[in-house]
């Protein structure tokens, strides 16, 4: 980067924010893992989003235990808490829900929310996960 980022930035110029390096774990070695905006960028003109400023946290660590901040298996709302359960038991109810919807009141009455106000860090995003379920693998 041209840059010691042992030392104070500059006020102009690539900043990397904490929330941009990541300690990550590399054919066998730890390795330092900085992601920073491209500044050639056409959509946002090499500044940061803030999905993107954050890509270099959420990649799992064990040196900064970056992975327990991951969702690693399915919950279920049941009795008033979020529960954990297996894939089977969450794909089997989703499958049985959506099943029962479109039966009895038809594909027009399905509403699947596929857009997430969340994200890593706050942003509005797609859930792909979603959408590949419903429009193609369910063909809703």
């Amino acid at each position: 980067f041209g840059i010691n980022l042992n030392e104070q930035q500059p006020a102009d110029g690539t900043w990397v924010a904490p929330s941009m390096y990541n300690m990550v774990r590399q054919n066998g070695q730890d390795v330092h893992l900085v992601v920073v905006p491209d500044h050639e960028c056409v959509v946002n003109s090499g500044l940061a989003s803030i999905r993107g400023a954050r890509m270099a946290e959420n990649r799992p660590s064990r040196v900064t235990g970056t992975q327990a901040q991951r969702l690693g298996d399915p919950l279920v709302w049941r009795s008033g808490v979020w529960q954990p359960t297996s894939w089977e038991d969450a794909l089997d109810l989703v499958g049985r829900v959506t099943a029962k919807i479109v039966n009895e009141y038809g594909e027009d009455e399905l509403v699947v929310s596929m857009f997430d106000r969340g994200g890593s860090a706050g942003g509005y995003e797609n859930t792909w996960a979603t959408g590949k379920l419903y429009f193609e693998s369910m063909k809703v």
